[in-house]
């Protein structure tokens, strides 16, 4: 593992890589972002999806020795490689931090996926007292994840129980579902990934179509372009 032993072998071909994306595009990206990806990694288990043809991922959860994937300074260039598409973080028993998923039907299009995150977003700020501080994340794929900070840690299950408690008194809920299943023209605030173990995207990972996880600020929302992802 580590360095691409082929790297100019095409990995991932779509819309927005319609040339191919290489595994050295690949082990590039993850070894420019390094840092971050540690800093944003730092103490979870996570998972990986490896990439073994062409435009196909599978998902890896341990080492060799079966122990769950941790990266830390030492091993990050060892178990990164020109195949490690995506990387998703696990949460613990404890965290600071919850995830608020913007579930949107496909077929509603990604401005109504804008639209949401902004209203979500405004009541988090305004009506939410146990948050800090919030922040938005395009997941590399067709919505966004909007980043809950409490300043201190919690039990995960008390995170996932306060924010539904709050959406479920809040307005949003006459018009999305919360906690439930999408359909299309009904937003769903997905809140399963406040759940032990339950993982999530990594800010700054790649998604599983190769576009980056990244902060929105909530002035750029309603202009974001998928294609300023594209590595």
């Amino acid at each position: 593992m580590g360095y691409p032993l082929n790297p100019e072998t095409i990995v991932l071909k779509n819309e927005y890589y319609p040339k191919g994306l290489r595994e050295i595009d690949i082990w590039n990206y993850y070894i420019k972002n390094k840092r971050f990806l540690l800093d944003e990694t730092k103490g979870h288990d996570l998972m990986f999806y490896i990439l073994v043809r062409e435009n196909t991922p599978v998902i890896r959860r341990r080492t060799a020795d079966k122990a769950y994937i941790r990266l830390d300074n030492k091993n990050y260039e060892e178990l990164i490689t020109g195949r490690t598409l995506s990387i998703h973080k696990a949460m613990g028993l404890y965290e600071n931090f919850g995830i608020i998923d913007i579930d949107i039907d496909p077929s509603d299009g990604f401005a109504w996926a804008k639209k949401v995150t902004l209203e979500t977003y405004d009541y988090v700020i305004d009506k939410i007292p146990i948050v800090r501080k919030a922040s938005i994340r395009y997941t590399g794929k067709t919505s966004f994840h909007i980043t809950c900070d409490f300043g201190r840690n919690l039990k995960i299950e008390s995170i996932q129980f306060l924010l539904e408690k709050f959406f479920k008194e809040s307005p949003l809920s006459k018009a999305y579902t919360i906690g439930g299943r999408r359909k299309a023209g009904v937003p769903n605030l997905d809140l399963n990934r406040n759940v032990f173990r339950a993982n999530h995207i990594a800010l700054h990972s790649l998604s599983t179509i190769g576009l980056k996880c990244m902060e929105v600020p909530y002035r750029d929302v309603i202009k974001f372009d998928k294609h300023r992802a594209v590595i």
